[in-house]
C-alpha cells in the first residue's frame, strides 16, 4: 500500500510540474504549445480468477504521459505507470491519440502499447508451489481506449474513456516440489478499463 500511495503522489505531481515549466520557462518553451502532459486513473474490471495475479474484479491503475501534438488531430507520447495486481507491475509504453472534433465534447481514440515490469514476490503462488523460488518477469501490455475530452480551461481538459486492457505476465518457479522443479507460469489478462484523466497543455 505504501508503494501505491507513493507512486500515485509522484504521478499526480507530473502535470503540475510540466505546467509550471511552461508558465515560468524561457520564451522558446512558452511558445512551444504543442507539448502536453496527461495523468490518468483507471479501474480495470473483469471476472475474478484465483489462478491469476488479477485476483480482484476491480484493479486500480495510474499512468502519466508526456507527449506532443503532431497535428490538429494526432498526438504522440510516452508514458509510465503502475497497476496493482496481486503484485505491482510498472508499464512503460508509447501512447497514440486521435481527437476528431473540436468543441465542448470531443471524441478521443487512444492506444497504449508497451512492456510492463513486474515486482518480484515469493508469496503470490506459495499455496500452489510449496515454497518454490519465484521470479515475476512481466510482459507486453496493450490498452486501446475510446471516449471524450471536455475542455475545463484554455490549458486543461478532462477525459473520460472506456477500453480493452490486455496484460501478458510470466512467472518462473524453481526448486518447488517434485512436480514443479522448474516451471514457467504464463497469464494473459483480458479486461475492461474505465479511465478518468486530466490533460495539461
Amino acid at each position: 500500500m505504501k508503494h501505491v500511495v507513493l507512486i500515485c503522489c509522484l504521478f499526480l505531481s507530473f502535470p503540475v510540474v510540466a505546467q509550471n515549466m511552461q508558465l515560468h520557462g524561457t520564451k522558446e518553451k512558452t511558445e512551444a504549445k504543442s507539448w502536453y502532459s496527461l495523468t490518468q486513473m483507471s479501474f480495470i474490471m473483469g471476472e475474478m480468477n484465483e489462478s491469476s495475479p488479477a485476483k480482484s474484479n476491480l484493479i486500480p491503475s495510474v499512468t502519466s504521459i508526456y507527449g506532443s501534438r503532431m497535428s490538429e488531430i494526432f498526438s504522440l507520447g510516452i508514458g509510465a505507470g503502475m497497476t496493482s495486481f496481486s503484485y505491482p507491475v510498472f508499464p512503460l509504453f508509447a501512447d497514440f491519440r486521435f481527437s476528431f472534433i473540436k468543441g465542448n465534447l470531443s471524441p478521443v481514440l487512444a492506444l497504449k502499447g508497451g512492456y510492463s515490469i513486474a515486482k518480484n514476490s515469493k508469496e503470490i503462488f506459495s499455496n500452489e508451489y510449496y515454497g518454490g523460488d519465484y521470479k515475476n518477469k512481466g510482459g507486453g501490455m496493450l490498452n486501446p481506449e475510446f471516449g471524450f475530452k471536455v475542455p475545463m480551461t484554455d490549458r486543461a481538459d478532462f477525459l473520460l474513456t472506456v477500453g480493452y486492457y490486455y496484460q501478458h505476465l510470466k512467472t518462473k518457479i524453481k526448486n518447488g516440489n517434485s512436480y514443479y522443479m522448474s516451471h514457467e507460469r504464463v497469464t494473459d489478462i483480458n479486461r475492461l478499463s474505465f479511465t478518468i484523466g486530466f490533460l495539461f497543455k
